[in-house]
């Protein structure tokens, strides 16, 4: 039958998701008849389920063609509430050298509109966990030279903690390089103080007493004493007290010292 009877039958579609389960032969007649319409499959409630698990029981040429199929519509499933579940299913089963596609896309459509978007962000995150900086340098280099901005963004800010936790080490250090002019008024601000908590814990020893540096030197309506007292700062002075770098206890006995 036509395979678009999928969109409105989670009936249908659990006894697919059945059958890609079982040791049935008929996965790679599956595969043929969702390649029809893998778009508007991928788009649906019910059938984006079964797309994501025949990404994940399929294997060699079917998933090959069934994640080329998907590529292509790299921006109609990042926007899409269902559609974005698939594209990151993809992004963590395939290899990563065969995601050229989806990142070509993603960087067309504009690597800021991806980011800020709700779904868009998640889609970078499992991006940037699963492949390698080669891969990603391109919109890597955008994320750092953004990263002041994307920081205060409800979804941005996401982004930008993935790579200070998952990029190379010196991806982090061009992220807290762009942060630290503005790192006080960044440790008071709703989002982006997600993201100096973040930077405290996963930069290096350097950019950990940079960091400590630029809030100790920060001068009224930004200083230590105003971060500490602000709601969201609060939080990033309680990072401050439990520093690891190399001469963490000296840094954390004059945070005590400046603190009340």
């Amino acid at each position: 039958g036509n395979c678009t009877a999928l969109v409105d039958s989670p009936q249908l579609c659990n006894e697919v998701v059945a059958k890609l389960l079982s040791s049935s032969p008929d996965k790679d007649a599956i595969l043929d008849w969702i390649l029809k319409d893998v778009r508007e499959l991928s788009l649906a409630q019910c059938s984006c389920r079964v797309v994501q698990k025949l990404l994940e029981v399929v294997g060699g040429q079917g998933r090959d063609k069934l994640a080329k199929g998907l590529s292509l519509w790299t921006v109609d499933l990042y926007e899409s509430p269902h559609g974005n579940h698939v594209l990151t299913k993809l992004i963590e089963v395939m290899p990563s050298s065969s995601l050229t596609c989806v990142i070509e896309q993603i960087r067309l459509k504009g690597y800021l509109t991806v980011a800020r978007h709700r779904f868009g962000c998640r889609v970078l995150e499992r991006l940037i966990e699963h492949c390698t900086e080669r891969e990603m340098s391109c919109l890597n280099d955008s994320f750092v030279a953004s990263a002041e901005e994307l920081c205060r963004h409800q979804y941005g800010n996401f982004v930008i903690q993935h790579l200070l936790e998952h990029g190379a080490a010196f991806r982090g250090a061009g992220v807290i390089k762009r942060l630290l002019p503005t790192i006080s008024q960044l440790a008071m601000h709703r989002t982006a103080s997600h993201v100096v908590q973040r930077a405290l814990t996963y930069a290096s020893d350097e950019g950990q007493r940079a960091i400590v540096a630029g809030l100790f030197k920060a001068e009224s309506p930004h200083s230590l004493l105003e971060v500490a007292a602000s709601r969201y700062g609060s939080y990033v002075t309680e990072e401050l007290l439990s520093l690891r770098c190399s001469g963490a206890g000296d840094l954390i006995e004059e945070a005590r010292q400046r603190l009340p």
